[in-house]
Formats: structure tokens, C-alpha cells, sequence
């Protein structure tokens, strides 16, 4: 189409891209007023290796690599020996986040370098204020939530994968009336950030109660409460009997996500068809009827709402 003289506007209406892309992409192709496709295929493969080099910077040089490999292995911090390096005058230093990454790259084998193993550390004051005030007990909780006697009383706990990575965790919720499960990805652990994951989670299904452990990833209680407008209760510590209906759940779930497997390459769509299959699996307790007709011909919603 430049052959033919197609203005940048034509082009862009053809390839449905903006013009402004269109353009930049012939400016900065074109040699010699012509616009070659092969060259300017040339040129993105180049700028995209340039992109990366600084990040792969360690991959691509050996004796860097077995220099921070031997300055690691004398228990050196990757913050150390950035400072070492530009002390001494080597000729390319590195940052330590750039180390960080390179260590991460392949995290199996050099984890051992790190002083923490890849075990989370807790910035200083940072557990200040996770927890929220005015815990309810279990104990607090309505009877008829104790009896199963109406949907909207949920159960929740994480499912964690590896010990060093276990920001990357499966948040569970099982209504205790009818068994029906809803499972959500996480990334973080951040009590703030799981408190609006919650809520995103719940918030087209009925919500009266909620039952957690005391874990911190927990603490923000209140706002689950503000914003799902209900009642979160605590059981006591190292009691999970008291939460029985998830500890089977969460049971269930290792079928699909063993125990010592990293959850890290586990999506969200993967997650939604775990508990699409264990909500549709028939239950003996309900006459082998599955959960999500269960719980649709108790709420009155529609079985789709649960997939």
C-alpha cells in the first residue's frame, strides 16, 4: 500500500491501527524515502534483542556470572557486592535488583545463595496495624450459619504451593450450606489487596457470614465487611475442625494442585475450571445432586451465576 501511495490514514483504516502508529512505524523504517517490509522486520528482531540485553546482562557474560556465583557462595548480599563491584573498578558493574533477577531466572537451583532461601521477610513495622480491631469469635457466629440452615455462609483459607514462593497461593471459599466453591489466583498476600479479592470473588453470590483462620492475609476484616455489608467471624488458633467444610474442600483441591507444587504458573482461568468440576461433582450428602443446582434451587439464582 506505500507502494501505491496509500497516505498513512488509508493504511491504518485497513489495519485497523491507529494512523499515529502506522506512521511512526514508516518513519523509522524507511531508508532512502522506500520503505522495505524485510528490513524493517530486521530492525524490530534487533531493537528487540537491544531491549532485553540489559536485563540479561549477567546471562551473556561467563565470567561475570561465575564472579557473582563465587562473591554469592562467600555470603555476600547481591546490595554487597554491587558496592564491591564499583569500589574495586570492575568495568561492569551490576545493580542488585539486576542480580535479584538473574537469580530468580532460575530459582530452583539458586536460591541457596539468598540468606532467606526465598523465605518472605517482614519489613520492619510492617505488621503494625495488619490486624483490624474487634475480631468476632467463632462463637459470635448466628446458629442457624452453625446448622447450614440458609446459603451465604462461607468458609475461606489459602492453598499454598512451595514454602519459598508462597505469595503465589489459592484463596478457597466454600459455602457451608450447600458445599459450592469458589477459587481465586493470588499473588500477593497483602491483607488489602485480598480483602477487594474477596469481595470481587463474592460479590454476585449472597453473603451473610464469612469464616477465616488468623492468618494475617486476613487482617483487613473490616473492609471485607464494608464491602460486602457482612459479618466475618475468627476461629480459634490451630483449630482448622472448626472450619471443616473448607479443610475438606481444600482436600479436594490437591487432586488438582499437589502438595510442594509451585502455584506460580497457575492461572485464574485454570483456577475457575478446578471449581467448575467440583461444583458440578454429585455429592452423597445431597442425594448425589451436585452443588450448583444445590445452591441455585436454594438462592434462587441461576445455575450459570456458578458456571
Amino acid at each position: 500500500m506505500k507502494g501505491q501511495k496509500c497516505s498513512c490514514a488509508a493504511i491504518a483504516r485497513v489495519l485497523d491501527k491507529s494512523r499515529a502508529t502506522v506512521s511512526r512505524e514508516i518513519k523509522r523504517n524507511t531508508v532512502n524515502q522506500i520503505y522495505y517490509e524485510k528490513f524493517a522486520h530486521n530492525q524490530m528482531l534487533r531493537r528487540r534483542k537491544a531491549a532485553k540485553a540489559p536485563k540479561i546482562i549477567i546471562d551473556n557474560d561467563v565470567q561475570m556470572e561465575m564472579y557473582l556465583e563465587g562473591l554469592l557462595k562467600s555470603h555476600l548480599s547481591p546490595e554487597q557486592i554491587t558496592g564491591y563491584m564499583r569500589r574495586s573498578g570492575y568495568t561492569r558493574p551490576v545493580c542488585h535488583k539486576t542480580i535479584y533477577s538473574w537469580v530468580h531466572r532460575r530459582w530452583q537451583s539458586r536460591k541457596m545463595y539468598l540468606r532467606f532461601k526465598g523465605r518472605p521477610r517482614v519489613p520492619y513495622g510492617a505488621k503494625k496495624g495488619f490486624w483490624q480491631a474487634q475480631k468476632r469469635h467463632i462463637s459470635e457466629r448466628p446458629l442457624i450459619a452453625d446448622k447450614r440452615g440458609r446459603v451465604g455462609d462461607w468458609e475461606g483459607d489459602l492453598v499454598h504451593g512451595t514454602k519459598d514462593d508462597s505469595r503465589h497461593s489459592l484463596l478457597t471459599l466454600n459455602d457451608r450450606a450447600t458445599g459450592l466453591v469458589v477459587i481465586w489466583k493470588l499473588n500477593t498476600l497483602y491483607p488489602r489487596s485480598v480483602a477487594h479479592i474477596i469481595e470481587i470473588a463474592l460479590r454476585r453470590l449472597p453473603v451473610h457470614t464469612i469464616t477465616f483462620d488468623n492468618g494475617i492475609e486476613f487482617g483487613h476484616h473490616k473492609t471485607i465487611e464494608k464491602l460486602l455489608k457482612c459479618k466475618v467471624y475468627f476461629t480459634d488458633v490451630n483449630s482448622p475442625q472448626q472450619r471443616g467444610s473448607n479443610e475438606n474442600l481444600n482436600g479436594l483441591i490437591r487432586e488438582f494442585f499437589p502438595k510442594g507444587q509451585s502455584l506460580a504458573h497457575v492461572t485464574q482461568a485454570r483456577a475457575s475450571e478446578v471449581a467448575m468440576i467440583l461444583n458440578r461433582r454429585p455429592r452423597k450428602r445431597f442425594g448425589y445432586e451436585c452443588p450448583r443446582n444445590v445452591f441455585a434451587a436454594m438462592s434462587g439464582l441461576s445455575p450459570y451465576l456458578m458456571r
